[in-house]
């Protein structure tokens, strides 16, 4: 039986979290919603798939290498509340404490990170699923990856035919359908005047951004008009959608399989942060078989 990897996008689960479970705090009044909604997201996401391997990646609060090419990079994105901002390290306490790697990597996003550990699984043999809100994660998917979508109810997997289903484009099509449309969650520049329906039409009938534009002269005036004043951006926003898959990720697989969680460490958790709930042994889901420690990466 093919072996399975769950690698989970830490932050967007923590952000996820926090915005789904109302507000709670300790008896030392330290904010913990964010802390036991990722819990429980992450228990679903398990019980569901059963994985073999388990990793969770997080982003580094430091530029990485899109912000060298675009200086404007997410800059709309607004400041995320202290009360969230201070629950990413109890998250990391808890990851540990379950004995589950902590994935970060300078210089890259956790979406490159998933990547990477993704594509080393499927070299291996071993069937890679990643757990993210991330619709550019969806350029990974084939047959050997797939992308989880859950909530604290469901988990969805995508795979080739579920992301022509959600976007209406192949996987393959993800990085030219996003260069046309743009990011604006990332404040990335699409092809002004061409949305969704307008790309997917043109990549149903081109297959690719390049054939689109080695098309001009058979669209309408109108499109061929929004094509060419995108020129001057076009590879750059397409530079910065498409994922790296050769992120500096500094972890073997067999440090990813999942053992049991340190009991210890869960109920010391528990007991300082007032998580009746979460004590072991029913926390008691996974470990890593060496001492838990954040993984370095460079």
């Amino acid at each position: 039986m093919t072996k399975t990897l769950l690698a989970v996008d830490g932050m967007a689960y923590v952000f996820r979290a926090f915005y789904a479970v109302p507000y709670m705090c300790s008896h030392a009044g330290i904010p913990t919603n964010a802390v036991y909604g990722f819990h429980k997201l992450l228990q679903s996401l398990v019980n569901e798939i059963e994985p073999d391997h388990l990793v969770v990646a997080f982003d580094v609060a430091e530029p990485t290498f899109r912000d060298e090419v675009f200086s404007d990079y997410k800059a709309n994105r607004p400041e995320a509340p202290e009360e969230l901002i201070s629950q990413i390290d109890l998250v990391k306490e808890y990851l540990r404490a379950m004995r589950i790697p902590i994935l970060e990597c300078p210089g890259f996003e956790a979406d490159d990170v998933l990547a990477t550990v993704a594509v080393k699984a499927k070299e291996a043999g071993i069937k890679a699923l990643i757990a993210t809100g991330d619709k550019d994660l969806c350029q990974l998917v084939d047959d050997d990856i797939f992308i989880v979508r859950s909530s604290m109810r469901e988990v969805e997997i995508l795979d080739r035919g579920g992301v022509m289903r959600h976007y209406g484009v192949w996987p393959e099509q993800i990085v030219d359908y996003l260069t046309i449309v743009g990011d604006s969650a990332d404040n990335v520049p699409g092809v002004k005047g061409i949305g969704q329906k307008g790309a997917r039409d043109l990549l149903e009938a081109y297959g690719t951004l390049d054939n689109i534009y080695a098309s001009l002269d058979k669209l309408s005036l109108s499109n061929q008009r929004k094509l060419e004043e995108a020129k001057d951006h076009i590879e750059s926003t397409r530079f910065l959608i498409k994922i790296r898959c050769d992120a500096p990720v500094k972890i073997e697989l067999k440090d990813t399989m999942r053992c049991e969680c340190d009991c210890g460490l869960v109920n010391e958790f528990c007991r300082k942060y007032d998580f009746q709930s979460l004590r072991a042994p029913e926390a008691k889901k996974v470990e890593s078989p060496k001492e838990p420690q954040q993984q370095e990466l460079f």
